[in-house]
């Protein structure tokens, strides 16, 4: 009979005077419902796509006298611009309101308690505050721009010949659109890509925050994690981020298979790390409850131990001792209903996890983390393989 005390409790906290839910309005990573995200993409590629062909055609790198000094054959900048950044601002319509659902279910759910919620208020004015602190924004920016900086002295310190480094009697230089390329699309790329690195590390310390808070936790919790298996599921949708990566990855594996004959074998280490990875950065911030819900769990138990030890001892005097009231029948009491219940419980409660996610949330990320990398096959196996391993597969 707790749940309506405690969705009175919920109810009571967005009615009091309108801040807290206003608040929780604004409890969201990022700034997704965004209606401007095509505009956006088209500008970035305007920004950086473009200029590169453009610059290409105009210095005749275009299509060079070799694969590696021919822009347009340069599989991996197609992955980098017209997949992997588009992903990035495709997420966050993707991931944002799902963020916020998360952080609101916390309440509605009644996991924080009445008198934990200025603590919850402050945990949510923070989130805000490292959203719109500016500070962080100029350090990512100076990152991507030293990120840039680097790769430009790695291409020069190889002196390998491509459409971003042109080689001529005095040496090698940087072609035109290598300068846009090293100067303006990579910084971008990689700004969007660190801010990503930030607002989860911003969303990590939320759920911090709320692992410190005396959360109202069931151990008996069918999802088997308390009442927290839903951070699982709401940590899939960063699979977008994920998939934009893995399309890069592809893009510049496919270029060296199809013009360095690279063995495809040679990237299974690789790409295995790259699988573990994902699932670490995605789904580690959770491990944050681990402390929480071993806590949950080993309370739990003793109660439930004690509880089942009193139960099972009043049960046997009854039944079994034969102190049962006279003409009280065995044979429909609810006693025995009651006994299977309590043994049912029991079982939920030792099967409960000490991390809110399970294995179908792990299987999902690597599922959308390694399908970019799925047209690789038919570089190196024919498609009349691929088509009898796949009926194999169904059959």
């Amino acid at each position: 009979m707790a749940l309506p005390s405690m969705a009175n409790e919920s109810h009571l906290y967005f009615e009091r005077g309108g801040s807290a839910y206003r608040l929780m309005q604004r409890l969201n990573v990022v700034k997704g419902d965004d209606p401007s995200i095509a505009r956006r993409i088209v500008i970035f590629l305007a920004l950086t796509w473009f200029p590169l062909l453009v610059l290409s055609l105009l210095e005749g790198i275009a299509l060079g006298p070799t694969p590696e000094q021919s822009f347009l054959l340069d599989f991996a900048s197609y992955a980098r611009f017209f997949v992997g950044f588009p992903m990035l601002i495709i997420a966050e319509v993707i991931i944002g309101p799902r963020l916020t659902i998360a952080g609101l279910h916390f309440v509605h759910s009644g996991l924080v308690r009445e008198e934990d919620y200025p603590a919850f208020d402050s945990a949510v004015e923070k989130v805000i505050a490292r959203r719109e602190a500016l500070l962080p924004e100029l350090i990512v920016l100076g990152i991507s721009v030293f990120g840039a900086w680097s790769m430009t002295a790695a291409l020069y310190a190889e002196h390998e010949t491509s459409w971003h480094i042109i080689r001529t009697e005095g040496g090698i230089r940087l072609s035109m659109a290598g300068v846009w390329y090293l100067l303006v699309a990579v910084p971008l790329l990689q700004f969007m890509f660190y801010r990503w690195i930030w607002r989860l590390i911003i969303w990590t310390g939320f759920l911090r925050d709320m692992s410190r808070l005396n959360l109202r936790l069931v151990v008996s919790h069918p999802d088997q994690a308390g009442g927290l298996g839903f951070l699982g599921m709401t940590q899939v949708p960063f699979g977008a981020l994920a998939f934009g990566l893995g399309s890069v990855l592809s893009g510049s594996t496919a270029f060296l298979i199809v013009f360095h004959s690279v063995n495809l074998e040679a990237f299974k280490i690789p790409f295995g790390a790259y699988l573990v990875l994902v699932n670490l950065i995605f789904l580690g911030p959770l491990l944050v409850f681990v402390p929480l819900l071993a806590r949950t769990r080993r309370q739990g138990l003793r109660e439930f131990s004690s509880l089942a030890g009193v139960y099972n001892d009043s049960f046997a005097e009854k039944w079994i001792r034969g102190k049962a009231p006279e003409g009280e029948p065995l044979l429909g009491s609810s006693d025995i209903q009651s006994l299977a219940d309590l043994g049912n419980s029991y079982q939920f409660a030792r099967q409960m996890k000490l991390f809110p996610f399970s294995l179908q949330e792990i299987i999902k990320l690597s599922v959308i983390a390694a399908a970019p990398m799925l047209p690789l096959l038919p570089l190196v196996m024919p498609v009349e393989d691929i088509l009898k391993m796949l009926a194999k597969a169904l059959l």
